[in-house]
């Protein structure tokens, strides 16, 4: 009956192993590797979607700035129209009451001042000055009004844009996010997985000693069995019971990456010399120094002076926020991060073709910042 059990136990062994290596083949390629993939080519497309609605910003303020001093110069130029119509009336009337141009001449069946102005040259009577002033009048007229509807439609086609860029950054940043919980989520599971795996491994281990306890003690009874013949040949000694295999210590999988949570005891000048230290170094998707940055590489490292990284813009956003920002806040969006420096004015790795720069807060941001502290 043991040496039944025994073969039992032992294939129940055998298949417990079977299933372990079937599950460390199935760990081989981990299922997170695609999507950690992905999330960084997310992210590099959201950064680019960010520098794009940097451009097309900067665009649109300088068209509104030129629309701006279009309706300035319109401003302006009213005086001057106002003068020549002045002109004109004053000469109409002198004509009239000196008989030398009919009222009913000028303005019968006149619609507008235009009209008006073509019946004058008809009838001959404004000399070459006057007939000069009155054209000039109407063409100034006309080309601001011309200027200023051409700008109108620029800046209307320049905020559509802005509009499309909004749409394509708030897509991006959802699929961002999307992949970040995924990946956090399948690095969850392998590490569920790995114990489980590590958890059949030890029961297999430890039956594998139970068998080969029991294995060796059907040896001693049948030795035990025999045991007068051999004692009156002098008898043997037994066989010693072998010692099990040490149990191997679990396999604990390290966890994923945790962003570091904020210390609230971060000296601001201190953070402020980092960041100025750091100027002109170069822009890296990923980069955290020494000697190129992304955006939340380089707020790391003038926070804590480590190059390291703390986590993302989307990290940043959930810091307590503050409406008195001191030089040392960081300043943030949903795609872009910097050091707050005092004055409106911000340090943060720009872009590939700028590196690491001083500018103002509004121009760096473009929307839509806050202020947290760490």
């Amino acid at each position: 009956m043991r040496t039944a059990n025994t073969h039992k136990n032992m294939a129940r062994c055998a298949a417990t192993a079977t299933l372990a290596c079937v599950l460390g083949l199935g760990l081989a390629a981990p299922a997170y590797a695609d999507t950690a993939s992905d999330l960084a080519a997310a992210r590099t497309k959201l950064e680019q979607i960010g520098t794009q609605t940097q451009q097309i910003y900067d665009e649109l303020a300088t068209q509104t700035q030129a629309l701006d001093q279009t309706a300035g110069e319109i401003t302006q130029k009213q005086q001057e129209i106002a003068d020549g119509q002045a002109k004109l009336s004053t000469y109409v009337a002198g004509e009239y009451k000196t008989g030398g141009l009919s009222l009913l001449q000028v303005l019968t069946g006149v619609d507008d001042l235009s009209d008006m102005l073509n019946r004058l040259f008809y009838y001959g009577k404004v000399s070459d000055k006057q007939a000069q002033t009155i054209q000039e009048v109407k063409e100034l007229k006309q080309q601001l009004t011309d200027k200023q509807a051409e700008q109108e439609k620029n800046v209307a086609t320049t905020q559509k844009k802005v509009d499309e860029l909004n749409a394509q950054q708030a897509e991006a940043q959802n699929v961002v996010n999307s992949l970040d919980s995924q990946l956090q989520a399948e690095l969850a599971a392998e590490a569920e997985a790995n114990a489980a795996l590590q958890a059949g491994i030890n029961a297999s281990t430890a039956e594998k000693a139970t068998v080969s306890n029991e294995t060796a003690g059907t040896t001693e009874n049948t030795n035990n069995g025999g045991q007068t013949s051999n004692n009156n040949q002098g008898g043997n000694t037994p066989a010693p019971t072998p010692t099990p295999a040490p149990t191997p210590q679990p396999f604990t999988p390290a966890p994923a990456p945790t962003p570091s949570a904020p210390s609230q005891s971060v000296d601001g000048g201190s953070v402020v010399s980092r960041a100025y230290s750091k100027l002109g170094c170069a822009y890296s998707w990923g980069g955290i120094g020494p000697n190129s940055f992304d955006c939340s590489g380089f707020v790391s490292y003038c926070l804590t002076g480590r190059y390291c990284r703390l986590g993302t813009t989307g990290t940043f956003m959930g810091w307590t926020r503050v409406s008195d920002p001191q030089p040392g806040d960081v300043v943030v969006n949903s795609y872009h991060t910097g050091i707050y420096i005092g004055g409106g004015q911000m340090i943060h790795a720009s872009d590939y073709n700028t590196g690491v720069i001083i500018s103002s807060v509004a121009a760096g941001m473009n929307n839509n910042y806050i202020f947290v502290r760490y």
